[in-house]
């Protein structure tokens, strides 16, 4: 079995496209990218609109879990 070997221009080129994947995963990013795009809605379609509407109500609601298990915690903490 041969193996492949990279050029240092393929491994930066691999290393940035992984890199640029895991920013673009990071909520902060894909909430910063909804807010932006709510901004101009109105230049998307009513489908579009439902779409961006859903996933802003999922990153809310991701938020309101996350902030219950934050309280729950402080809870324990202050209540053992």
């Amino acid at each position: 079995m041969a193996s492949v070997v990279l050029t240092n221009a393929e491994k930066q080129a691999r290393w940035r496209a992984k890199r640029a994947a895991e920013r673009k995963a990071r909520p902060e990013v894909i909430e910063g990218e909804l807010i932006a795009a709510a901004g101009s809605s109105k230049d998307l379609s009513e489908e579009e609109r439902r779409e961006l509407a859903d996933r802003l109500a999922d990153a809310a609601m991701g938020h309101l879990r996350r902030s219950q298990q934050l309280a729950a915690l402080a809870r324990l903490l202050r209540f053992p």
